[in-house]
């Protein structure tokens, strides 16, 4: 048993050796060496045929943008040493608009070679700038479009908050309702004292007319009993007295359920909106494990 672990082990560490050479060809950065060596010992032929494709990004035979930049000053190198500076010039243009911050390192390549990227980095020194301000204002774009969108993000986000923590009530009102006496359309309308007033001075009214037709229903009884004794006078004038207080409450009774009513009609509002608190539902998930479902399971 332990031998096999060790010879696991073994085949482990030499699987990620593979990868790692692997991963480390993959860049291109090997051949960008190789080529290099042609240069140094002057094999110009090859280190050109070698460093054209290498320095070609659309070829994407280097991946990596260091050793991309360093084929270029490579190619650049070797044309420089053929006598073939346009072409040396025009790479080295290429290679400063992708890295303007390239700087070759100068026991690597020829004094020469260094010499003309000084110069063409000299030559292309405004348009160097001017691609660094280009830059500069892309990036500051870009920035505030992202502030601009986290902003817009968090407004949404304190929206929907807000609406999922208001539950809003609407309620109608009924002019039919507002017809109603004892006030009942200025309660509808929210009017609380008003309604309060009328439902009191209505309710007193309609009992002292109540009030009085008991009493002269109760006068006149005993006036009928009483036939053409000393007492008929007095109940007589109890009947009237009363007949008259019951009749002057009815009457105030009903002039105020029409003043109310009428008030209720011209104040009348048409819907009343009520927002209510209520707590955000959040949702919390939970692992699930069962015979027939394994996951996670989530509650508002």
């Amino acid at each position: 048993m332990r031998f096999a672990l060790v010879r696991l082990a073994i085949a482990w560490a030499a699987a990620s050796i593979v990868a790692f050479d692997a991963d480390a060809r993959a860049d291109g950065c090997d051949d960008v060496e190789k080529a290099h060596s042609a240069y140094v010992a002057h094999k110009y032929a090859e280190a050109a045929e070698r460093l054209t494709p290498l320095a070609n990004a659309k070829l994407g035979l280097v991946t990596d943008p260091d050793c991309l930049a360093d084929a270029r000053m490579y190619l650049a190198a070797v044309w420089i040493a053929q006598g073939e500076r346009d072409k040396a010039d025009a790479m080295f243009e290429q290679l400063l608009s992708d890295r303007p911050e390239y700087t070759p390192d100068p026991l690597r390549v020829s004094l020469d070679a260094s010499d003309a990227f000084i110069d063409a980095r000299t030559k292309l020194r405004d348009q160097l700038s001017k691609a660094a301000r280009d830059r500069v204002v892309a990036e500051q774009l870009q920035k505030a479009k992202a502030e601009a969108e986290s902003q817009r993000a968090a407004l949404r986000l304190a929206m929907l908050e807000k609406l999922a923590g208001e539950e809003v009530i609407i309620e109608r009102h009924s002019r039919w309702i507002a017809l109603l006496p004892f006030g009942a359309g200025q309660f509808q309308n929210g009017q609380r004292a008003l309604g309060v007033a009328f439902l009191v001075g209505e309710s007193l009214f309609v009992v002292g007319g109540a009030v009085g037709a008991l009493l002269t229903s109760y006068n006149v009884s005993q006036l009928n009993q009483a036939g053409q004794s000393s007492a008929a006078n007095e109940y007589s004038t109890r009947a009237r007295e009363a007949a008259l207080y019951g009749n002057l409450s009815t009457l105030m009774a009903g002039a105020l359920a029409l003043a109310g009513v009428v008030h209720a009609e011209i104040a009348f509002v048409p819907q009343r909106v009520e927002i209510h608190r209520r707590a955000i539902p959040t949702l919390s998930l939970a692992p699930c494990l069962s015979p027939a479902f394994v996951g996670l399971a989530g509650t508002f």
